[in-house]
């Protein structure tokens, strides 16, 4: 069975692409039909149309700079694109054959003859701008495009000043709110450790495990606010560098993070090279260790395993962390990495956070000339390795 040619229109008129599609479908074409220019242009690069009709005058990207645009894609470079239009101004014939049309088709249009014209432009019929003309034409048009670039950068310009100004007054808030809720955060964790050591007296049974309750969710918060915190200082500030014995501040991280471990029932294992050092920041490097060795806990599965490994070569320091938890979508890998970006989103999600452990990491990595890469298989686990030149 021979496959039918298909044709891509793109106009904006609902009646127009009905009247179209019902002459060509029955002469035995396959009729694509896009709204607009970027739809149309979308489009054109997943197909391979025969012949593409263009209305010279679709709302917002007009025909002639979307015929521009689809002559430059390589496999339309055959392809025949015939304007359509009602506009019967000086000119307009001329000005679509420059834009890179090869043909031009008047509305209304003859249903009788339609199914010819398309024909005789997929056999090879081409049209012609006369010399004389084209010159003159192609001047003005290309003006045209170059007005409407710059205007697009104006406008461009103006919408990334007033983003700018939206991301520093969100850092400012967030900052602010962070300080805020962080002062009577101060006093909550106070007593409960007060509470905790019994330094009020003795507690029952159940007051103790209310307490446990209270205590867990409040260090949660309060890691939550250090975060954001963190993220707002390491985006505005410079990190300081001195030596530092890296060894020490992984084997940290592991005694800080081995209870939550055991909780989830996930077997934290370490491999540390001893006297790693590294000119850099303490506090900026455990928050980035910290975070990365948190995630193998929290995405792990009970009776999972955490694995660490620090070593280093003779030009960088690698820290490896691998778990065998529930892995990362392979559309997810690149944004685990955008401040405040969360695979599952839904409020329903199983898993405590904001987002942000691995904006941090990637930040701190970035600040000392390094990087982060990550592997990851659902169902099998993640392997990210932090990379530091020495």
């Amino acid at each position: 069975m021979t496959e039918r040619p298909t044709i891509l229109y793109i106009e904006d008129n609902l009646d127009n692409q009905r009247l179209v599609q019902r002459i060509l479908d029955a002469r035995g074409y396959q009729i694509l039909v896009a709204k607009d220019g970027p739809s149309g242009l979308a489009a054109a690069r997943e197909s391979m149309p025969a012949l593409i009709l263009v209305d010279i005058n679709i709302p917002g990207l007009d025909g002639y700079e979307t015929t521009t645009r689809l002559r430059s894609l390589p496999h339309l470079r055959d392809v025949p694109i015939i304007a359509l239009t009602a506009d019967s101004r000086l000119g307009v014939r001329e000005r679509s054959l420059v834009a890179g049309c090869a043909g031009y088709i008047t509305k209304p249009i003859d249903p009788r003859r339609l199914h010819e014209q398309i024909q005789e432009f997929i056999d090879g019929k081409r049209e012609l701008v006369p010399s004389a003309v084209e010159t003159s034409i192609l001047r003005e048009y290309n003006d045209k495009l170059v007005e409407r670039l710059e205007r697009q950068v104006r406008d461009l310009s103006a919408a990334n000043a007033e983003l700018q100004e939206l991301d520093r007054l969100k850092s400012n808030f967030l900052a602010t709110l962070s300080h805020e809720l962080r002062t009577p955060l101060t006093s909550i964790l106070g007593y409960l450790e007060l509470f905790e050591r019994q330094t009020l007296g003795p507690l029952t049974d159940v007051q103790n495990q209310a307490i446990a309750v209270i205590a867990r969710n409040s260090r949660s918060l309060s890691r939550l606010l250090n975060n954001l915190l963190y993220l707002q200082e390491i985006r505005s500030t410079q990190t300081r560098r001195v030596p530092l014995d890296l060894s020490d501040v992984v084997q940290h991280a592991i005694i800080e993070l081995q209870p939550s471990a055991q909780e989830a029932g996930v077997d934290l294992q370490a491999t540390i090279a001893p006297a790693v050092i590294f000119n850099g920041d303490m506090t900026a490097l455990f928050n980035a260790i910290r975070n990365l060795i948190d995630n193998a806990i929290k995405f792990n599965v009970r009776g999972g395993s955490a694995r660490v490994t620090l070593s280093h070569d003779g030009s960088r320091v690698l820290l490896k962390v691998e778990d065998t938890g529930i892995g990362i979508p392979v559309e997810a890998l690149e944004k685990i990495f955008i401040p405040f970006y969360q695979v599952d989103d839904s409020l329903a999600r199983s898993y405590t956070g904001a987002g942000l452990g691995l904006a941090i990491t990637k930040y701190v990595a970035e600040s000392f000339g390094g990087h982060v890469t990550v592997r990851s298989a659902l169902g099998v686990g993640s392997t990210f390795i932090l990379i530091l030149p020495r």
